[in-house]
């Protein structure tokens, strides 16, 4: 899977199985005659997004997670929906400020700490202390476990999992609809977009009933063989597909006074490609039958890009698709084309750009840009050297325009920019992930500093921030659970005189949801 981890890394050596068939993952490897993966259990998690129904509040209500299947122990991946606010209730109440007697959480302990003679009251209490929250997970009550170990306080919630469905192995990356009723997932052993659709009570459907647990039906895993105009000669879906953006057709594209034309009613999906290929899908309304059909359809694709692409992302001012190689100092660009309507669609190259006065800069793994209107700056994960750098975006092409760069952690992997208030206004934070270091880092973008680090995070890769809530989820790849952080620790800092970074400056680790599963625990 060397698109999300470097050939040389700790996942080239952990595979468990996983094999490589002309630099492509086939879907003949997957283990279809295997385990099926137990129902509302995850597997190596590998995409997560908040979901775009909200509360009254502004506040996300669904969390959607997709699980890989990395290590071929079952038969399939998934994806889920969590409820957020089942999920922080189940923390708060069980997790946060939960005592637990200290003998149970001793190395030579025999028994379980769910049971009763653990349980206890820290205010009443000596030997009563506060549940760790590395060792207190919230689980969904249905969910049978296996064994549920003595070392982990275990908080059952029901209706935690409103939705889930089967899906392919390997998938990697995630995307949700501008309306927010589809997802759309890269499957890359069976190389194709699956969709999966979502209704208000965020329950999943691909081919079964909302609500219901069923396997993806096959009408809903888009490939080469449906397109927007099936006259083109010679379109194909490339293989290996890695990550998507999704973004609205007409707001971006529908020329003067066509914006309510059904031609640009729905979304636009561009999806890059491990070995230097991008493509793109409309998914849009159209004619066919008694009711309008809705299904991702090919509309072109690019080949011939910089290799080992791993994201991508979207340049909204220029409405260019920035896709970074984790083997080359390139930023390949994508441009669509449309003439008259989205039949007469195409990809283009749009320039490559290059990441120069670095060690190597030979090494690029995420891209964001800054969200405020008056700053064009791209930050970018390089691993040669390891380092959040900051370029302009405002460049014809050529070497990027570089502003600074900032020293982060071992192997950094992803990036997510988040706006908090502080300073009487806001402060755009970025938080960069790296797994082998165990730990996700902050820093001021203004002022090109760390701040501080999310410690002993365990399997740290993909993540998303809910601004509302000032959290932070993180699906730990290594363990298959996620782990839930508080960021207002960080905006109590920004707001201090002091500005000298320290450990009260952290995020503070809340609690785990999920039933863990450690890759040393997996067949071999």
């Amino acid at each position: 899977m060397r698109s999300r981890f470097d050939p040389e890394g700790a996942f080239s050596r952990l595979a468990l199985g996983f094999l490589l068939v002309s630099g492509a993952v086939s879907a003949s490897c997957v283990n279809k005659d295997g385990e099926d993966l137990v129902p509302q259990l995850m597997s190596f998690p590998i995409a997560i997004e908040l979901s775009k129904d909200q509360d009254d509040e502004g506040k996300p209500r669904f969390l959607y997670v997709s699980s890989s299947n990395f290590a071929l122990q079952y038969n399939s991946g998934n994806v889920q929906s969590y409820d957020i606010e089942k999920m922080l209730d189940g923390i708060r109440s069980g997790c946060v400020g939960a005592g637990i007697n200290q003998a149970c959480l001793e190395d030579d302990f025999e028994g379980d700490i769910n049971d009763d003679v653990c349980v206890c009251d820290p205010e009443s209490d000596a030997d009563c202390v506060a549940v760790p929250p590395d060792r207190c997970s919230v689980v969904p009550a249905e969910l049978q476990f296996r064994d549920p170990g003595a070392a982990l306080r275990l908080i059952p919630v029901e209706g935690l999992i409103p939705g889930e469905v089967v899906i392919g192995s390997f998938s990697d990356g995630m995307g949700v609809s501008t309306d927010g009723r589809r997802i759309y997932i890269p499957v890359r052993s069976d190389a194709n977009l699956t969709y999966i659709d979502v209704n208000e009570q965020g329950q999943l459907a691909c081919g079964g009933a909302f609500g219901e647990r069923h396997t993806c039906q096959a009408a809903y895993r888009s490939g080469s063989e449906e397109q927007v105009n099936p006259t083109v000669e010679d379109l194909y879906l490339p293989p290996d597909p890695v990550d998507v953006y999704v973004g609205d057709l007409a707001a971006d594209f529908a020329p003067p006074g066509s914006e309510d034309e059904e031609a640009f009613q729905g979304d636009y999906i561009l999806m890059a490609h491990r070995e230097g290929a991008a493509s793109m899908f409309f998914d849009q309304l159209r004619p066919g039958g008694p009711e309008p059909q809705k299904r991702p359809r090919l509309a072109a694709s690019l080949e011939e890009l910089a290799p080992e692409q791993v994201t991508i992302t979207y340049e909204p001012n220029a409405k260019r698709a920035w896709i970074p190689s984790a083997l080359s100092t390139q930023v390949t660009r994508v441009g669509i084309g449309i003439d008259g309507d989205p039949t007469q669609s195409y990809l283009f190259d749009a320039g490559t750009l290059f990441v120069t006065g670095l060690d190597t800069g030979t090494s690029n793994r995420d891209i964001r840009f800054d969200p405020r209107p008056d700053r064009d700056l791209a930050y970018i994960v390089s691993r040669a050297p390891e380092a959040l750098v900051v370029a302009r975006t405002n460049v014809a092409g050529g070497d990027l325009d570089m502003v600074g760069q900032v020293s982060v952690c071992r192997d950094p992997s992803r990036v997510q920019l988040a706006e908090v208030p502080a300073r009487g206004g806001t402060v755009v934070l970025a938080f960069v992930s790296c797994f082998l270091s165990r730990r996700v880092d902050v820093i001021d973008t203004d002022k090109l500093q760390g701040i501080t680090t999310l410690s002993n995070v365990s399997g740290a890769f993909e993540f998303v921030l809910d601004g509302p809530r000032l959290l932070m989820y993180t699906a730990d790849f290594s363990t298959s659970v996620l782990r839930v952080a508080s960021l207002q620790p960080i905006v109590d800092c920004l707001e201090s005189v002091s500005t000298d970074p320290s450990e009260e400056c952290a995020p503070e680790l809340l609690g785990l949801v999920g039933f863990p599963q450690p890759v040393s625990e997996l067949p071999r």
